[in-house]
């Protein structure tokens, strides 16, 4: 009976440890990710509109503001993929932990058994 309760063990770990391999889908269906909503986009206005001083600082201010806002969802987005990654890397290191108890708890069980 402890045989076939080893061998059950053994099966469903080599199952886990396919699984935990298998690489992941090329696309995940049903995440969707913000777009940036940087608006207005600056548009460059010429070459003489650029050389009156009122024209020249309405540009400066619109691409200064558009260059922020970019900023911005970029290093939000950074967050965000840097706390995805903290979490994916949590979770491995739990199932590793798991999986490496569950292997010592085998290995003490077949010493107790005199395997």
């Amino acid at each position: 009976m402890m045989k076939r309760t080893v061998f059950a063990i053994a099966l469903a770990l080599g199952t886990t440890a396919a699984l935990a391999q298998a690489p992941a889908p090329a696309a995940a269906p049903g995440v969707s990710v913000p777009a940036a909503k940087c608006e207005p986009k600056p548009v460059y206005p010429g070459v003489k509109a650029i050389q009156d001083d009122d024209k020249r600082e309405a540009f400066t201010k619109a691409l200064k503001n558009y260059q922020d806002c970019v900023k911005a969802y970029v290093a939000e987005r950074k967050a965000f993929i840097e706390a995805s990654n903290n979490g994916i890397r949590a979770a491995v290191e739990e199932h590793n932990a798991v999986m490496n108890k569950f292997r010592d708890d085998q290995e003490k069980a077949k010493k107790e058994l005199g395997q």
